[in-house]
């Protein structure tokens, strides 16, 4: 965060405010959660996904070939007093399979049990047998065959009886048909027309103000997890070891070459208002993926959101391109310091953090002030307010911040920020914005990699690589990341500015306004950054000025000119439930695993199969499973 065309406010919403509850308690449900929603006056509102398969089993002149029966795509339609919206999909024929492919419906509802009536129509065979779809085409999603107006044929109808159950949101025995031509078993008997089959596969239900996190993660149950907590506020100048419970209130300071050693497992809660400072000191969290770290909010889960908290900032004694700077925060201190900060991170969860301290002016969830020694591990910013991991300075080439396998999720602004001669190596990284509907309020330019050499005020504009060993330009070396956006308005996949220097290579950018945008501003050195086998969505423009992205390594080339614009489809296997605004994470989780979308003989990403790391040993493909946070609040 440093341009003044960040948003001059990123306040959390008016609903977050109203609902989020001082302190710890039990979670949703709870009598003061109960007493702080009866304030906002709000009806009951439940949301219901549904998902299996819809078989209509009825003749057709256009399919003859398929087996005993033979189907049309179908589109539902769900209706009744107490559906407030949605109810409504269509499923999609097939010329080579005997039933109709997959529906997918989401509907709300004012009452927690009732009766929605479902008809289904098919599309006439005249139809099929126009020049519109010809005979034996398939009915693909997105053809002539997704709109409502073409399916004339009332071929069924059904009644659904639901009963919304919180302490079991995915048992599928909330939903019940009945009155239906058939049952609910698809028929084996030959030549039956006019039938109606439903197969219920899954459904998942939520209630507006009811917390409810179906299919939780190891992290997500631990970061929700309430206990007793030990008290830590004001200076501390001596080295701990902290217990199961933390709770951080006001600015902590960690200094003196102090060392805090975090057990796995622990919980740390940051009340509205706290922050936790290292001023040439250590941290060493001893995360696993079966018990975590978490850092997490003091608000009552279920009610947390970005910025409920201030985050974690490092103050070193390492490289940069300012010799004199001042954080952020509420009580900010000066850098570089005067001490080494050496941080030691392992499975180690950072949520809720980077809280407003004046307009425009937010902590971010992970801060490294010239920081040089430091060893990240899977660690995971998640629903900051401003950035999820920013670096000003540090990991002095040879680099000694060695950061592998990190996560920024559901930052309001930047992921990865790295200004003011960075030179660490980052490698295995996902960068995943959630839609503005899952909560807060996102920036100006919500980047997935925010990159300067130097900043403006440092007094070392004509910095150069080898110019000078302490104030060198930023110089990252970064490899092996999937960043996926949500299309938001000036948003970048990468941001290379102010005489970056940086490596990139085995990158994979997806849905932001641009894929890659090289700045040549006025009074700093050219951009030179080296970029390679990045693959990005061809719907977008590539760079927005080639010519400022400098030369690669051979010099024989604008380097943005390089990357690949050759994605037409989502880049990863799943993102499950994460950019669906009704759920926001809070139930089917993601998978990262790079998909087949990606161009053929395409390589990179953050996962690449499994690998091994030199300080943590063997590494499987899918290393965010399962300890990871997804649920947005």
């Amino acid at each position: 965060m440093k341009s003044l065309n960040k948003k001059v406010s990123k306040a959390v919403s008016a609903l977050a405010v109203a609902i989020a509850l001082v302190g710890c308690d039990s979670g949703g449900g709870g009598s003061n959660a109960a007493l702080a929603l009866a304030g906002l006056g709000s009806s009951y509102q439940a949301t219901v996904v549904m998902g299996g398969k819809l078989r209509i089993a009825a003749a057709s002149t256009v399919f003859p070939s398929v087996g005993y029966v033979t189907n049309k795509p179908a589109f539902v339609k769900l209706t009744g007093s107490t559906l407030t919206s949605g109810g409504t999909d269509f499923t999609v024929g097939s010329s080579t399979a005997s039933d109709a492919a997959d529906f997918n419906i989401t509907f709300k509802t004012n009452s927690a049990t009732g009766k929605l009536h479902g008809e289904v129509f098919a599309i006439s065979d005249a139809y099929y047998t126009s020049t519109v779809v010809p005979v034996g085409a398939k009915c693909s999603a997105g053809s002539a065959c997704d709109s409502e107006t073409v399916y004339t044929e009332l071929v069924g109808s059904f009644d659904m009886n639901y009963a919304v159950d919180t302490s079991d949101p995915t048992n599928t025995a909330q939903l019940t048909f009945s009155n239906l031509t058939g049952d609910l078993s698809p028929s084996t008997v030959a030549g039956v027309s006019s039938t109606l089959y439903v197969d219920l596969a899954n459904v998942i239900t939520t209630v507006a103000g009811v917390y409810s996190n179906p299919n939780a993660t190891v992290g997500e149950a631990l970061c929700d997890s309430i206990g007793t907590p030990t008290i830590k506020q004001g200076t501390i100048s001596g080295t701990q070891i902290w217990g199961k419970y933390t709770l951080l209130r006001g600015t902590v300071v960690v200094n003196n070459n102090a060392t805090i050693t975090i057990p796995k497992g622990a919980v740390i809660y940051g009340e509205r208002g706290s922050s936790l400072f290292f001023n040439g000191a250590n941290l060493v969290t001893q995360g696993t993926a079966a018990e975590p770290v978490c850092f997490t909010s003091a608000q009552a889960r279920g009610s947390r959101f970005p910025g409920d908290w201030g985050g974690i900032v490092f103050i070193g004694n390492g490289n940069g391109t300012r010799t004199s700077g001042t954080t952020e925060g509420t009580t900010p201190l000066t850098y570089p310091g005067s001490n080494p900060s050496n941080l030691t991170l392992r499975y180690t969860i950072v949520e809720f953090a980077g809280n407003e301290v004046a307009p425009g002016d937010e902590l971010n969830s992970l801060s490294q002030y010239q920081v040089n020694s430091a060893t990240y591990r899977f660690v995971q910013a998640h629903r900051g307010l401003d950035d999820s991991f920013e670096w000003w300075g540090g990991g002095l080439s040879p680099s000694t911040f060695d950061g592998a396998y990190l996560i920024g999720s559901g930052a309001m602004d930047d992921d990865f920020d790295m200004d003011e001669g960075f030179s660490g190596t980052l490698k295995y990284l996902i960068s995943v914005k959630y839609p503005a509907a899952c909560g807060g309020s996102v920036s100006t330019d919500p980047h997935g990699f925010e990159m300067d050499g130097v900043h403006a005020s440092s007094g070392f504009a004509g910095c150069a690589p080898g110019a000078n060993s302490t104030h060198d330009c930023s110089n990252p070396t970064v490899s092996n990341y999937t960043a996926v956006g949500f299309n938001f308005a000036n948003s970048f996949g990468e941001r290379h500015r102010e005489g970056l220097q940086g490596s990139f290579s085995q990158g994979i950018l997806w849905n932001f306004s641009r894929n890659i945008v090289c700045d040549s501003t006025s009074g700093f050195p050219a951009v030179n950054s080296s970029i390679s086998n990045v693959h990005s969505d061809n719907s977008k423009t590539d760079c927005m000025n080639s010519a400022a992205c400098g030369a690669t390594a051979t010099g024989t080339a604008p380097t943005c000119a390089a990357s690949l614009l050759d994605l037409s489809a989502l880049p990863v296997t799943d993102l499950g439930s994460v950019q669906d605004g009704n759920f926001c994470g809070h139930g089917t989780k993601p998978d990262f695993t790079t998909s087949a979308s990606v161009a053929s003989g395409a390589t990179g990403g953050a996962p690449v199969g499994g690998t091994t790391d030199s300080i943590v040993g063997s590494v499987t493909e899918k290393w965010w499973s399962g300890w990871a946070v997804w649920r947005a609040h």
